[in-house]
């Protein structure tokens, strides 16, 4: 009896494993078919909705374009879009991990349009350098790669902006972004913007490896008030599952690509770096509405 309960139990296991991975893969066929069907795409990575706002205005104006996270992203089949743009924000003057990751490893049909859009409070850096290089990797490279200041909010450091400065830099990326979405219909080739300033596009590659590559273990360093609640939130805007709940609070996985989407995220301000955090303004896009 026990036996036949113990065979019947396996292959209940079996049939839902069976099950599960089915649907994985018409998932994955279904990314797939509509990315093979979509005009245009563009990728994002995003903490606080910057970027993700940036990619969705320029969607809207050049039309038939799906945007997706990157960080969701598995590479299977080449992207065979018409044009494919990247929407990220500079790190240390440089790219963060996961987009080194993600160009590594995603491949392009030929005679695809590429283009990329960095944000920034400041510096820009060499992160479009960065990506040409990556790409001519792949005997590709990028048509054209533009420069959006967007509010500043590297909370570990200084303050974000204020609202009316916020506003204005809003008012400033919707000007930016027709100039950005008349190239790309045009598909127009054109040399990559540089940053305002000299010793960012000098250092910015030294600067930016150096930095970034602590980024999965910085992650120790966040820390809890007695104001958390539980609620769960901060695991699901962290788009690289690196947060678990555990018994009702956040536990960090060290792959970390601090965008600080956690801390800014929490509706109690229960999350903090450090000792730095604690008087900050917290800052989340308030045009967009993150996974």
């Amino acid at each position: 009896m026990n036996r036949q309960i113990g065979k019947q139990i396996k292959e209940n296991i079996k049939l839902e494993l069976y099950s599960f991975y089915n649907s994985l893969q018409f998932d994955s066929y279904k990314n797939i078919k509509r990315m093979e069907q979509m005009k245009n795409i563009i990728f994002y990575f995003s903490g606080t909705g910057n970027s993700l706002q940036v990619a969705n205005d320029i969607a809207d104006n050049i039309g038939e374009c799906e945007v997706l996270n990157l960080a969701k992203y598995d590479a299977i089949n080449p992207v065979t879009a018409e044009r494919f743009g990247i929407v990220f924000p500079v790190y240390f003057w440089g790219i963060p991990n996961i987009i080194k990751t993600f160009l590594q490893k995603i491949e392009f049909e030929k005679n695809i349009y590429i283009f990329a859009v960095v944000t920034c409070g400041g510096a820009a850096g060499a992160s479009l350098i960065q990506v040409n290089d990556l790409l001519k990797s792949k005997n590709q490279k990028l048509q054209s790669g533009f420069i959006i200041p967007m509010p500043e909010n590297y909370i570990v450091y200084y303050n974000v902006n204020s609202k009316e400065k916020q506003q204005k830099i809003f008012e400033n990326e919707r000007l930016k972004v027709g100039i950005i979405s008349k190239v790309v219909i045009d598909k127009k080739e054109q040399s990559l913007e540089k940053s305002k300033y000299i010793v960012d596009m000098l250092f910015g590659k030294m600067v930016n490896n150096a930095v970034v590559k602590n980024y999965p273990n910085k992650d120790t360093n966040f820390n809890l008030n007695d104001k958390c609640i539980g609620c769960g939130k901060c695991e699901k805007v962290c788009s690289v599952g690196n947060i678990t709940i555990l018994k009702g609070k956040p536990a960090w996985n060290h792959h970390c690509e601090f965008c600080l989407g956690c801390l800014q995220g929490c509706p109690v301000e229960a999350i903090n770096y450090e000792n730095k955090t604690q008087k900050r303004i917290r800052y989340i896009n308030p045009n967009v509405a993150l996974d």
